[in-house]
């Protein structure tokens, strides 16, 4: 019976060590212990002696620290916190103004090197650093801005894992700047009044331009053949062209390889297509009157464009890359934005409007530059000691950097003086943008001979614009002067120049119109998103045509007697002049003058005489109103100079497409 017990019990006991040995098995392991668990940020009091960085006080987290600034007459008490996360976060650093006192904020290194300073409020104010960097440590120095001023203050430190697509402060240096790919967005903050963001982006390896139909070849012998011609507008002073020559890739970078020719769609460049009247001579061959151009033989295996104004083949463009720049708005910031080269140089620079976005575009960059700089900072407002510079420490930013898909087509930014204009092809084309509000585009066309140019810029959604020829100032201090402006198209639609007189070098202006907005005229137009067209084409100047600016005594074309010129009446109000000389008759000169009309327009034919002291008489006029049919004047001209002018006779009307002709012949009257 004792036996049986024994055995009992020991079954017993063995059942219950395989139950514990079971238990074992299944229980999980142990986690060590991770300490206290952190409920909210560390309250932390300043400890004394903290006037160097090695007495530094360390925060490794989020902490509220209670301190006091000692008020000292001869020097300003100061305070050192270390700032080491034990991994790379983004700190919000922000301290308590001092009653009746101005508080200063700064970032060290563990040299003592400042890295920031932040000391934008006024007294009793706080300052604060939104968005520090900190990977392995930082030094904060809390110091009141002037001597014999003290007080308690509070140190509130604030930190975050940092995010993709995130500036790191600080970075207001070429050094520090931010790499920013083209196409990727950042956000950033220009958090205190000191604060300027440098980003570096990074261009394309430039590609090698091809050759655009037309271009690189030179034209047929009887274009190359062609001689300068008395009357081409004048082209300015010979200095201001160098000037130009040579400014332009000094303050822009150097201008884009010559564009592609004409394609379908907007304005293109190729002459419209229209018939001279029925009684009108065909016109010669390469001229505008009412025909296309001679077209060039298209370039085999060049391997770099050639720019062709007349038929002589002039050194292609180096190229050039465009970039559209996209900065969002902040409330109460007035942004600044640059472009600066590798070297520091300035490429470009624009002042926005507080509170507004900045969409800008064909900013002009070298292609042969490898890294370009992008530098955001606040503007400047109010005047004299209510002057500052404007910030935003709650409120991001974003800043995309992208390249325009234009390419070498786009103008390029900053163009809005002449000396900066982007240059034009004979044959090419441009593409621009009329933003922000205000923009103004200069072009320059430069030619080995004398040329007739036609202009042509395409509508754009929501915009009027103008188009001009533009002279240089003429001497220090001039002006420079309009000479032709094309504003005939209301909103969304196209302007042209006709037979623009050119030899040399040639400006054009793109801009918005003015209008008046609540009683004040304006010019507010804008469109970021749709390009305008500008495009050009050229033929000889051989004496057939009219040569505009001809609107005046002192730019009247020469006439030759017996030999006809075509022109057309455009823009609406264009008149033109023809000047015939005869002071070296010895009696009077019988002239027969035949104009042949045009559609659409009633053209009128006025004979006038310069009298001694510069003024025009009015001798005889043919003006019937006969829609296309022709006017003619007889006269018995006594020696001496005679304008024939030719115009709408109602100044109401024009026609882009249809050339007028004018004879001045001698004859029996």
């Amino acid at each position: 019976m004792r036996r049986m017990n024994v055995t009992r019990r020991w079954g017993w006991v063995c059942v219950l060590a395989a139950t514990l040995v079971a238990c074992k098995d299944d229980k999980p392991a142990e986690v060590p212990d991770a300490g206290p668990v952190e409920t909210g940020p560390a309250a932390l009091t300043e400890q004394e002696p903290n006037e160097r960085p090695e007495q530094a006080l360390d925060i490794t987290r989020d902490s509220t620290v209670t301190a006091e600034l000692t008020a000292q007459p001869n020097k300003a008490d100061e305070d050192w916190y270390r700032l080491a996360p034990s991994a790379p976060r983004v700190v919000d650093v922000t301290v308590s103004g001092l009653p009746g006192g101005d508080i200063t904020l700064e970032v060290h290194d563990r040299d003592r090197n400042r890295l920031a300073a932040v000391n934008s409020e006024g007294d009793g104010k706080p300052e604060r650093f939104p968005n520090l960097y900190v990977e392995k440590e930082r030094w904060v120095r809390v110091a009141p801005a002037r001597k014999g001023v003290g007080g308690a203050y509070t140190l509130t430190v604030k930190m975050r894992a940092p995010n993709d697509g995130e500036e790191h402060e600080p970075n207001d240096r070429a050094v520090d700047a931010i790499p920013l790919p083209l196409g990727q967005t950042v956000t950033a903050f220009l958090g205190h009044a000191g604060d300027e963001d440098w980003y570096r982006v990074e261009l394309p390896e430039a590609a090698v331009p091809t050759p655009p139909p037309g271009e690189g070849v030179p034209a047929p012998d009887d274009a190359q053949g062609a001689t300068p011609t008395q009357g081409a507008a004048p082209q300015g002073a010979e200095a201001l062209q160098g000037a130009v020559a040579q400014g332009a890739t000094a303050a822009q970078g150097e201008a884009p390889s010559p564009a592609p020719g004409s394609e379908s769609g907007a304005a293109t460049g190729t002459p419209e297509e229209g018939a001279a009247p029925l009684d009108t001579p065909p016109a010669p061959s390469g001229t505008f009157a009412g025909g296309e151009p001679p077209a060039a033989p298209r370039p085999q295996g060049a391997a770099v464009a050639q720019a062709t104004d007349a038929g002589t083949a002039v050194p292609p463009e180096p190229p050039s890359v465009a970039l559209k720049i996209e900065l969002s708005a902040v409330e109460g910031v007035r942004p600044e934005l640059s472009v600066l080269s590798a070297a520091e140089a300035p490429l470009f620079s624009l002042r926005g409007k507080e509170g507004e976005a900045l969409s800008l575009r064909n900013i002009g960059v070298r292609a042969t530059d490898r890294v370009v700089y992008v530098v955001v900072k606040g503007g400047w407002t109010g005047t004299g000691k209510e002057a500052r510079r404007t910030f935003n420490s709650g409120t991001p930013y974003t800043l995309t950097v992208t390249q325009e898909e234009a390419g070498a087509n786009a103008e390029l930014e900053p163009n809005d003086e002449l000396y900066k204009a982007t240059p034009l092809t004979a044959g090419g084309y441009r593409e621009g943008f009329i933003s922000p509000k205000g923009d103004v585009d200069h072009f320059v066309l430069r030619t080995t001979e004398p040329v007739l140019a036609k202009v042509e810029l395409s509508g754009v959604e929501r915009l009027d614009l103008v188009l001009s020829m533009v002279e240089p100032p003429q001497g220090d201090g001039q002006q420079e002067t309009v000479l032709l402006r094309a504003n005939d198209g209301a909103l969304k639609e196209p302007e042209r120049l006709n037979n623009v007189a050119c030899s040399g070098s040639c400006w054009f202006r793109v801009e918005g119109a003015s209008r008046k907005v609540e009683g004040k005229w304006v010019k507010d137009f804008e469109n970021a998103e749709q390009p305008y067209r500008i495009s050009i084409t050229t033929v000889p100047d051989n004496g057939g045509e009219e040569r505009e600016p001809n609107n005046n005594l002192e730019r009247a074309q020469e006439l030759t007697l017996g030999k006809a010129v075509r022109g057309t009446v455009f823009p609406v109000k264009d008149t033109d002049f023809y000047r015939l000389d005869l002071s070296d008759r010895p009696v009077r000169t019988p002239l027969k003058a035949t104009l042949l009309g045009i559609l659409k327009v009633d053209v009128g034919l006025y004979l006038h005489r310069v009298q001694p002291d510069g003024k025009l008489s009015l001798v005889q006029t043919a003006d019937r109103a006969k829609g296309d049919q022709p006017e003619s004047i007889r006269f018995s001209a006594e020696p001496g100079v005679y304008i024939f002018e030719v115009r709408d006779a109602k100044n109401r009307e024009a026609n882009f497409q249809d050339s007028y002709q004018l004879t001045v012949e001698e004859g029996e009257q």
